[in-house]
């Protein structure tokens, strides 16, 4: 074997395992410290691009259970109101039978019909006061044109979406509910009776029909719900499998490649040391 002073190749080697070890431990260090097996794009370029895709995946998953939920609230709350204007129109069907009745006096049925105007009252009042934040569930002109379209979905496309119906958000007002402007259980005749009752009637089925149309949606939405959250789950199990880093094996990493740097430091000293045996020739 020759004998050279100018080359020293095995300390070449050495240094460059040295070098690979340290590198190594720095990167065994990175990940431990920040959980990620994927901290920049040269750790795995093709990764890092899923990943992101993913994590927008997610960041919108996350606004579409927000928004389902709100959804539901604001479709809870106009069911709420509807519940109560469904009351009061039950209350004046009632008060409307037990006027009929031949064993009232006038001032009775007069005490009746005060009832039923303060009814009225209440339902008018329902209509134009029922908000859910600053929108007017019941008054407001794009809901009553188009209904309401909740985004379900984190993207785009017409499946990401659950629609409500215009039909839920016309105005719930008395008169546009039973077709009356003037019920007056004080002047009532035969005639006027049985058509009264059945423009109750028809006010109710209208408040009732709005409210199974509700409870469907909120079906779809409770559902969309469950569907998300599902997604979530997957998706975040995916994204962990390209970017969270085992940290048991990069402890194990860790360890390797400290011992590795020691042993390369050690042999480096000697390989430095090896040209001086041509003294030794002189």
């Amino acid at each position: 074997m020759a004998v050279i002073i100018n080359t020293n190749m095995d300390s070449i080697k050495v240094q460059n395992i040295l070098s690979d070890s340290t590198s190594a431990l720095s990167k065994a260090m990175e990940r431990m410290s920040t959980g990620l097996k994927v901290n920049s794009a040269k750790d795995d370029a093709a990764g890092t691009v899923i990943s992101a895709r993913m994590q927008v995946q997610l960041n919108g998953n996350e606004i579409a259970q927000k928004n389902v939920q709100n959804g539901n609230a604001m479709l809870s709350t106009a069911e709420g109101n509807l519940d109560v204007i469904q009351d009061n129109l039950s209350r004046i069907r009632d008060l409307t039978l037990q006027a009929k009745n031949g064993t009232y006096s006038s001032e009775e049925i007069q005490a009746m019909q005060d009832e039923v105007a303060q009814r009225i009252a209440e339902i008018d009042r329902v209509s134009t006061s029922s908000k859910y934040s600053q929108l007017n569930l019941f008054e407001d002109a794009d809901l009553q044109a188009n209904g309401v379209t909740f985004q379900v979905g984190a993207n785009a496309d017409d499946d990401n979406t659950i629609s409500v119906a215009n039909t839920v958000f016309e105005s719930v007002k008395f008169q546009e509910l039973t077709g009356v402007a003037d019920f007056d259980l004080t002047t009532m005749s035969a005639a006027t009776f049985k058509t009264a009752v059945e423009n109750l009637d028809t006010g109710i089925d209208n408040v009732t029909s709005r409210k199974s149309l509700i409870g469907s949606a909120q079906n779809r939405l409770e559902s969309a719900l469950d569907t998300l959250t599902t997604q979530y789950e997957n998706l975040s199990s995916a994204k962990s499998i390209i970017t969270d880093a085992d940290i048991a094996a990069e402890a194990s990493s860790f360890t390797q490649q400290q011992i590795l740097q020691q042993v390369s430091t050690s042999l480096l000293t000697q390989a430095n040391q090896a040209p001086a045996i041509a003294l030794s020739l002189v």
